[in-house]
């Protein structure tokens, strides 16, 4: 106990962890305020440090006025001390504080000699608050100090402390592994800017409102995730005799790091995907979802997220087109090395035949192509083999899980070729075939629109639209075109909407991307009667455009039409 209190000591005299709201039973004080009970669903109690105190009245204040919301704690305390001396009394004293959601907002103050204790303190008050019948735990990351965004006073004061503050949310990253009700509130990201403390890591009034945003946020979208490993049917509206549809998969507010799997719903789930997405992530990624005989599919999702889905068109049934599998084509991690930057791997069609289940030599394949593990920024660039290109059909960030839609017709001898710019693992997933009667026509991309050179290195403003023009590009029995969107440079976070441009611009997105990101994604898209396609831009961001191919009047497109979207229920 020695250490414990050498270093509540410190924390206060160092960090100015504020005075203790404690009676003096040594006991949390009774509410301050007195609210009539709400339902579960709306009911929050918080218990903090001093930095989550410096928004006690800020969070209420960030929920609407029917929703009970309760903040408690005391400064320098130690998780196990919350749990103690404030979640276990308000449970004897004030059970109807206790709802679905509880927020923890400690760690502060982190028994750094004993690492263990830290973990096991995170294990117990999540069980305490699992058995009384919690729902939700929340638990606000730790602000990791950058020198740039404070004082030089703030930055030798926070010098004993700094340094642990990224090992606890490590701790923190490894427990959403033990308890599928935790959910991680990153103020470790939303915190990394200027003007939001008055020391380094305490709460003024601008950081206090961004503080209780995220707390409300994060509470808002839980509550309409799907669970982990469950799969929701869905249903593409008119899609009488289609065999398959153009979706777009959108997963916002994922607990942690996961993937789609998409699948007729009278088939087992795949255990290929479609979709990948790391915590916290909004991203958007098209597929070609197989559908039975009553228009439907389904997607089983890997871990918890709020999941939205856009329909962009439909293949008839008997018309040049076959949905295949998933099966998979090849992964270099089982294949025993990654993908090196400039090096080729090359794929054959017949070494993927049996399994898939089809005859015959397809005119070009549909296939999704997953970067992982990738050690730097780069692309994957997708052909017949012998043909060189210089476009890009994924891009990847480094480690992260990046895939996309690919069609790529195979060369005269069946193959086709990926080559990689940096070293990554690449995984191959085979989705359907063409052949002649599809009308499938895929050449080397051709690119129909980049703001870096068509605007003298311009982005394209927040709200606006590019008109691109897609008529002389098609042949005359195009039923649509398949285009290749990229988004480089965001300068916030947003999205690209694509649409015949005499349509009303849909509530949908076909690409998400971050501040500063380069992200891609395919799409099956058909330009108006005038040939005219439209791409919307939700936030300022250079707008990359190739054609990749087009397709015939096998696919019947329409404007995209939202038929999920879990944050609405």
């Amino acid at each position: 106990m020695r250490a414990t209190r050498v270093l509540a000591t410190i924390a206060v005299a160092a960090l100015g962890l504020g005075v203790s709201t404690a009676g003096a039973s040594g006991q949390a004080s009774e509410p301050e305020r007195i609210i009539q009970a709400a339902p579960r669903s709306q009911r929050v109690a918080v218990f903090a440090d001093s930095v989550g105190l410096g928004a006690r009245s800020a969070i209420p204040a960030a929920f609407p006025a029917d929703w009970e919301v309760n903040v408690d704690g005391q400064p320098a305390r130690f998780v196990e001390q919350l749990e103690n001396d404030f979640v276990k009394y308000r449970l004897a004293v004030s059970p109807q504080w206790f709802g679905d959601h509880v927020v923890i907002a400690g760690g502060y103050n982190y028994p750094y000699w004993d690492p263990e204790r830290f973990d096991r303190s995170i294990d117990s008050i999540i069980g305490t608050l699992t058995a009384a019948g919690v729902k939700h735990v929340y638990w606000v990351t730790l602000r990791e100090i950058d020198p740039q965004y404070i004082s030089g006073a703030a930055w030798r004061q926070v010098q004993p402390y700094y340094w642990y503050f990224p090992t606890v949310n490590d701790h923190l990253e490894r427990a959403l592994d033990r308890h599928a009700n935790l959910t991680l509130i990153d103020w470790a990201a939303a915190a990394n800017r200027p003007g939001i403390t008055y020391d380094a890591i305490h709460l003024n009034t601008t950081g206090a409102a961004l503080y209780s945003s995220l707390i409300k946020s994060a509470v808002d979208s839980t509550a309409t995730t799907v669970a982990d490993g469950s799969t929701t049917r869905i249903r593409v509206p008119d899609a009488d005799g289609a065999v398959a549809a153009t979706v777009n998969l959108t997963t916002t507010h994922p607990r942690r790091s996961g993937h789609l799997g998409v699948h007729r719903c009278d088939e087992p789930a795949p255990t290929t995907s479609v979709h990948n997405y790391s915590r916290g992530q909004v991203v958007a990624h098209t597929a070609l979802a197989p559908l039975d005989a009553n228009g439907e599919f389904c997607v089983t999702t890997l871990t918890q997220t709020n999941l939205v889905v856009d329909v962009t068109g439909t293949f008839a049934s008997d018309a040049g087109f076959s949905a295949v599998g998933p099966t998979r084509w090849h992964d270099t991690r089982t294949a025993g090395a990654p993908l090196g930057g400039g090096e080729t791997l090359r794929l054959d069609i017949d070494d993927v035949r049996s399994s898939a289940g089809f005859t015959g030599d397809p005119d070009a394949v549909a296939i999704n192509v997953t970067s992982v593990a990738g050690t730097d920024f780069g692309h994957i660039t997708v052909t017949p083999c012998g043909v060189d290109a210089d476009h890009s059909n994924v891009n990847f960030v480094g480690a992260a899980a990046t895939p996309n839609l690919v069609v790529v017709a195979p060369d005269a001898d069946g193959e086709i070729c990926l080559r990689s710019t940096t070293t990554t693992h690449v995984v191959v997933d085979l989705f359907g075939v063409f052949d002649e009667a599809s009308g499938v026509v895929v050449d080397l991309p051709r690119r129909l629109f980049d703001s870096r050179d068509d605007l003298d290195g311009a982005k394209v403003a927040a709200g606006s639209t590019v008109e691109i023009d897609l008529g002389p590009e098609l042949g005359e029995t195009a039923g649509g075109a398949i285009v290749n969107l990229t988004g480089v440079g965001a300068e916030a976070a947003g999205h690209f909407t694509a649409y015949p441009c005499t349509a009303d611009r849909p509530t949908a997105s076909n690409l998400n991307l971050g501040v500063g990101e380069v992200v891609a994604n395919a799409a099956f898209l058909t330009p108006d009667a005038d040939g005219l396609l439209c791409v919307s831009t939700h936030a300022s961001s250079h707008v990359v455009v190739d054609l990749l191919g087009e397709v015939g009047d096998v696919f019947e497109g329409r404007t995209a039409q939202r038929v999920l979207d879990t944050r609405q229920r």
